[in-house]
């Protein structure tokens, strides 16, 4: 009848016990289904508590109008959620003022500044207090290099030691026997026995140098030949002339082939034959432009030695050279101003007075030299960064003599909040400083006057936090989503109302 029959084992005398595994499948059926329908209990709780009961599609209806405004509330949607999210991750910056509590002793000042045509010897840089009646003590680590007047540099970097051993040394003893003669012997052919390899240093040997520029097929320059060997024969380092300073002065006659040596009267800018030159140490120079005689040469040479004082003056926007220095000054945290102005060398006189202090600031900041580096790191505000270097490239030119360069800076101590870090920004303003007719034996200072501002700003980052975000994010949507939606529906009510009065009138 169905029923399956047990064999017993041999040595059994009774049926084996029923699996256990069949007892424990029904209690676990029997826990399924209380669990389910304590689930479908929860379900229809939550059903009770819907607020947002669904309307079935089959008592509504799609109409054009309803299509295009959820394609506009779809764009609007698309576009607030950018805008939200980027405004969640853009971070921003609040500023407050504070007292600065910074008490440093000592600050940083670097800079690199190019004077356009001031030689490096001629240069000196002081730091001073605000009322310039005392000298602070500074440590400083700067060097000066000299550069041409379009800033390329025209050789080795000097140092405050080595301009100070300069401006002791006399020129002559670095000189070698041999050089001398070298420098003392006559352009005259490029197959002599003597090396010409620098006719600037040539000419700036002595105090004064008389050269001659001639070309061998020039018919002036022969027929100026034997007054020339006459008048070098009596006048060179012979006669002695007073210069402006009442000092006792000769002349070294010397004369250059520009046939042989083309490329220096070149150089020199030589454009006619015989033409002669009066040269200083400096490198300045007088064009001898009267008749050619022996009486006439004398009388220039008397006249110009005699205002030698005024060709430096007259001259001194035709250096060779012009001197970049840079580096870094640690002053007194307070007011003062550090300046750059010429100086006398050696026993090579400048006038002062009128001496061209026109530069560009390559760089100045206040604090670490890398600070601003630091704060583009920390991503602060570019109007921030662009305080803390304002002068950097930026030109600074005079016009007439007696004038010079003003600058006044005022220090303001940043940092941000949570960071050891404090960079310093810096208001700027200059103006040109004309010299009063009192003070015109006064050098000329391009000046940077700084002060050390009591306040200090605080930059604190803010960002929105998350659940501003979706609180944010979750009422533009919302409200948008709504405004779209009862827009489409008055449209489509007054479409409607539209057609039925256009359907009676019909």
């Amino acid at each position: 009848n169905g029923l399956k029959l047990w064999r017993l084992p041999r040595g059994w005398s009774s049926p084996p016990a029923p699996p256990r595994f069949a007892g424990r499948a029904d209690l676990d059926g029997t826990a399924a289904c209380a669990q389910f329908l304590q689930t479908m209990q929860v379900a229809r709780t939550l059903q009770s508590l819907d607020q947002f009961r669904v309307v079935s599609r089959d008592l509504t209806r799609g109409t054009l109008t309803g299509g295009v405004f959820t394609a506009i509330a779809y764009a609007l949607l698309v576009l607030l959620l950018i805008a939200e999210l980027g405004a969640f991750l853009r971070t921003s910056y609040q500023t407050n003022i504070v007292m600065d509590k910074n008490n440093e002793a000592l600050m940083q000042i670097n800079f690199d500044i190019m004077l356009y045509d001031l030689p490096c010897k001629y240069l000196k840089l002081g730091v001073w207090d605000k009322f310039g009646e005392e000298r602070m003590n500074s440590t400083d680590a700067f060097h000066y290099i000299p550069v041409d007047h379009t800033g390329q540099a025209r050789g080795h970097a000097y140092t405050k030691e080595e301009i100070s051993v300069l401006e002791q040394v006399d020129a002559h003893t670095d000189v070698s026997e041999e050089e001398k003669k070298d420098l003392d012997a006559d352009w005259s052919s490029t197959d002599d026995h003597f090396h010409h390899n620098d006719f600037q240093a040539a000419v700036t040997f002595h105090d004064f140098t008389l050269v001659n520029f001639f070309a061998e097929w020039c018919v002036h320059c022969r027929k100026f030949s034997p007054t020339w060997i006459e008048a070098s024969n009596r006048l060179s380092e012979k006669m002695s002339f007073t210069d402006g300073n009442g000092n006792q002065a000769t002349v070294k006659f010397l004369k250059i082939n520009c046939v042989d040596f083309g490329e220096n009267c070149q150089k020199a800018q030589i454009a006619a034959f015989p033409t002669m030159r009066l040269y200083k140490r400096d490198g300045s120079f007088e064009v001898f432009q009267q008749k050619r005689t022996i009486d006439n040469i004398i009388s220039f040479l008397t006249t110009s030695i005699r205002n030698s004082h005024l060709i430096v003056a007259q001259h001194h926007s035709i250096f060779n050279e012009g001197c970049q220095v840079q580096g870094i000054l640690r002053v007194p945290r307070v007011p003062g101003h550090f300046h750059l102005q010429a100086e006398a060398f050696g026993n090579v006189n400048v006038n002062p007075a009128i001496t061209n202090v026109s530069h560009v600031v390559n760089h100045l900041s206040f604090g670490e030299r890398d600070a601003k580096r630091w704060a583009q790191r920390q991503s602060i505000p570019s109007e921030m960064i662009h305080h803390i270097t304002p002068l950097d490239g930026k030109t600074f030119i005079v016009e007439r003599f007696h004038e010079a360069p003003q600058h006044y800076l005022k220090v303001v101590s940043t940092h941000v909040q949570g960071k050891q870090n404090v960079f310093y920004q810096m208001t700027h303003t200059d103006r040109v400083r004309k010299l009063r007719k009192e003070s015109s034996n006064a050098a000329p200072q391009a000046r940077f006057t700084y002060d050390f501002s009591p306040m200090s700003v605080v930059v604190k980052v803010r960002s929105k936090r998350w659940y501003e975000f979706l609180t944010s994010l979750f009422a533009i949507l919302g409200g948008t989503y709504t405004i779209v939606e009862l827009t489409s529906g008055a449209v489509d009510t007054v479409g409607t109302a539209v057609k039925e009065a256009l359907g009676k009138a019909s």
